[in-house]
């Protein structure tokens, strides 16, 4: 992607940053993925932590190419919307809500503390996304074919 002016490359370090704090959450603490997705009911307990290993891989992977622009920021797009839908349907089940069932300091009551913040956070950073994708492609700089 043909980086156009400060602004614009504010904006992408800005997205390629937040991209790379996602994956390595989900690197080093898989099991926040994993409660989620057990507690939503998604997926059988056999496959979360094949998942729980393919998210941020597959978005680490889709960053990297749109980095360097091999494809566009649609899969990145399509991996960051993954999250927030797993967040998301976690906020609709009502398992962010405090019930004071969880002993303070366990990973269920720290998943659940951040789940709004970082659903919230992850939609901004789509939709910032989705704008930096919408202004890469109607500003593109490639160079129009001459007419013989």
């Amino acid at each position: 992607m043909k980086i156009k002016g400060y602004v614009h490359r504010f904006i992408t370090c800005f997205v390629f940053f937040t991209v790379a704090a996602i994956a390595l959450k989900g690197f080093f603490m898989p099991e926040h993925t994993g409660v989620l997705l057990i507690d939503t009911g998604l997926i059988p307990a056999m496959y979360v932590e094949p998942i729980t290993f393919a998210f941020p891989f597959a978005l680490t992977v889709c960053a990297l190419l749109a980095y360097v622009e091999i494809v566009s920021l649609k899969p990145t797009i399509f991996c960051l919307a993954l999250y927030t839908f797993l967040a998301g349907l976690a906020i609709q089940q009502g398992l962010n809500l405090d019930c004071n069932c969880y002993v303070a300091g366990s990973l269920e009551s720290a998943v659940y503390r951040e789940l709004e913040p970082q659903f919230y956070i992850i939609l901004l950073v789509i939709i910032v996304t989705s704008a930096l994708h919408i202004f890469n492609t109607r500003h593109s700089t490639q160079n129009q074919p001459y007419m013989v």
